[in-house]
């Protein structure tokens, strides 16, 4: 019997989520991804390349090996390969890991049987490659590519916003969609055939929930200096990582609670210290003031991109995505148009998908999946019925890395990929291509993504953790580093994690540079665009705001460093920042007393020749 329901994919920055049509009215339904929420977290967690937790179970892995997670695998969409716990693998594999569990999880409300259409959403912006990804890895999932559509997430929220608003022909709305990770921001119009047409669109892959996170972070920081400073160190110093992930779900818990009550807690404890600590919605409010001016001036601009003149040009202003709740930002975007809001804001768009494609095929069935263009790239994509295989309890089957004419009669040997909250869930597997794996030892196996080969990419390309950074800095200067904590706001990226740490006072790096007066500071962290864009800034920029500024090229043309002096400040106030687009490192080094002094430290550590 043909199945006869379908799925759509929200596959978030942070989160991702899910809808289908439900097995007995065939009403659109969120789907459940976890034994408590509709969501589940995107990050993946690699053990190798055949064992891939994902959600709640990466979450809990990511804690005994940090650098084996991706938190959000949806930034790493771009190159062909990403770097992970000593292995180069194919973009789309975690991806593929997430979807195998959403697949898993939506056939096991169907008698297992694979929807007869899977539909994924994407950020308006996207070119085609990066689609192409989203494809690639639904097929070695188990859904055949003839039966994938995609549908950008502006275009997806406005669907499910349209069914319980009548819009006229013409009317605008915007769609303001504020995640845990990201503020995508689109423009749309009706047409005549209910359709609509996106008028502008713009986004910032910085700006989300954390860095509301990371302000309240700064907060608790500044009143355990106060309270508890002995608990403050213990943080920053001998925490585990464990200690550390209660105190971002404590403080991630109080900013979801502060949307309906005047007041929330957080808790910090370890080391035999323990505080509590309360946070109001007025405090909070000021906390992220700031970056909500940023979102506000982006939807402004948004909406003059459109042509949209006044608020009473737009028919609704829609809020999507977890981080549109918070009160405040309603309040910040009242007077751009009316604001609007339906159900749960971290659905609606997995919703909207589905009712998409359903409106354009009333009676789904996998006879009537619409035509799509061949993106296999000639791969065999026969699947193999459920049950197939056979799994220990707790795993399900991994996206199949044999050749693409290798058939499943020859093979002999099936890689189970791990899926945190899976319980003996077994998905149809696609015969895909090999896939580029190369260990930390150097060792290499020639593979190749889904649909061609690819070139490989520089294994770094963002940061998520200290030990990432520290393995891209020198190890003279790794060595002489203490006192490193995370700086949410360092550098010139919300995106990458950075560390920030003092030079001990007594290094050889120091000598005859700096005395223990000096309070030499480090800032770094890892991000391809950043230091990309850093190198032309510091070249370009030469002088002018009250700072000197000289540049000085590196040994080639892939590196520089730029010596500021600020004119106004007294005392030591030289910093060198450097860049290197190769590696991906940007790295601040400040309070020198001179220029030279600056110079030298980056000499002795191997940056400067």
């Amino acid at each position: 019997m043909a199945s006869d329901w379908v799925l759509s994919i929200d596959f978030g920055t942070s989160n991702t989520a899910a809808a289908h049509s439900a097995a007995v009215s065939g009403a659109i339904e969120s789907l459940s991804l976890s034994h408590a929420s509709n969501l589940m977290a995107s990050g993946v967690f690699v053990e190798n390349p055949d064992r891939i937790a994902v959600g709640d179970h990466a979450v809990n892995e990511s804690q005994r090996n940090p650098a084996a997670y991706i938190p959000s695998p949806k930034r790493q969409i771009g190159p062909p390969t990403i770097s992970v716990n000593g292995y180069s693998i194919p973009t789309w594999l975690p991806v593929a890991a997430v979807f195998s569990s959403v697949l898993s999880r939506a056939s096991s409300a169907h008698a297992g049987e694979l929807p007869a259409h899977l539909v994924l959403t994407h950020p308006e912006a996207w070119p085609q490659p990066q689609i192409k990804v989203l494809i690639d890895a639904a097929v070695s999932a188990g859904m055949p590519a003839e039966a994938i559509t995609t549908v950008s997430e502006p275009r997806a929220a406005v669907a499910h916003y349209a069914r319980s608003t009548r819009l006229a022909e013409g009317a605008r709305v915007a769609v303001f969609d504020f995640g845990g990770g990201t503020l995508d921001v689109a423009v749309l119009e009706k047409q005549a055939d209910n359709s609509f047409t996106v008028l502008a669109a713009r986004g910032d892959n910085s700006l989300g929930g954390k860095n509301f996170d990371a302000l309240i972070r700064r907060w608790v920081d500044q009143q355990l200096d106060a309270r508890n400073p002995e608990l403050l160190q213990y943080l920053r110093r001998e925490a585990p990582i464990g200690i550390r992930v209660q105190l971002d779900d404590s403080i991630r818990r109080a900013k979801e609670l502060l949307s309906d009550t005047p007041s929330a807690t957080i808790t910090v404890a370890g080391g035999g210290f323990h505080e509590t600590l309360q946070l109001t919605r007025d405090e909070l409010e000021e906390l992220i003031t700031p970056p909500l001016t940023v979102a506000r001036q982006l939807t402004q601009a948004t909406l003059a991109d459109a042509g949209i003149r006044g608020p009473g040009d737009l028919a609704a202003l829609y809020l999507t995505g977890g981080t549109s709740r918070i009160p405040l930002v309603h309040d910040t975007l009242a007077p751009l148009g009316p604001v609007a809001t339906l159900d749960d804001p971290k659905t609606v768009v997995a919703q909207g998908a589905l009712a998409t494609w359903m409106a354009a095929n009333p009676e789904p069935s996998g006879s009537q999946a619409p035509y799509m263009p061949d993106f296999t790239g000639g791969r065999d994509t026969t699947t193999r019925p459920l049950g197939g295989t056979t799994a220990p309890p707790g795993w399900a089957a991994a996206p199949d890395s044999s050749p693409p004419n290798q058939t499943a009669a020859t093979k002999s040997r099936r890689t189970p990929l791990l899926i945190g909250g899976v319980v003996a869930a077994i998905i149809v597997i696609a015969a895909v291509a090999a896939i580029v794996l190369t260990s930390g030892g150097g060792s290499s196996n020639n593979t190749s993504a889904p649909s061609s080969a690819a070139p490989s990419s520089p294994p770094v390309t963002l940061s998520y953790n200290q030990d990432q950074v520290f393995a891209q800095l020198p190890a003279k200067l790794r060595s002489d580093l203490q006192n490193c904590v995370q700086d949410p706001y360092g550098g010139s990226t919300f995106n990458a994690y950075t560390v920030k740490c003092v030079v001990r006072v007594d290094s050889s790096l120091l000598s005859g540079i700096a005395d223990s007066s000096d309070d030499i500071s480090v800032s770094a962290y890892i991000d391809q665009r950043s230091s990309q864009r850093n190198l032309v800034k510091y070249e370009d920029v030469q002088s002018g705001g009250g700072y000197v500024r000289n540049f000085v090229a590196g040994p080639d043309s892939t590196s520089g460093v730029q010596f500021t002096q600020s004119t106004a400040d007294a005392g030591p106030n030289w910093t060198a920042s450097y860049a290197n687009s190769n590696t991906y490192l940007s790295l601040d080094v400040g309070n020198f007393s001179s220029e030279d002094n600056a110079k030298t430290f980056l000499q002795r550590v191997g940056l400067l020749s």
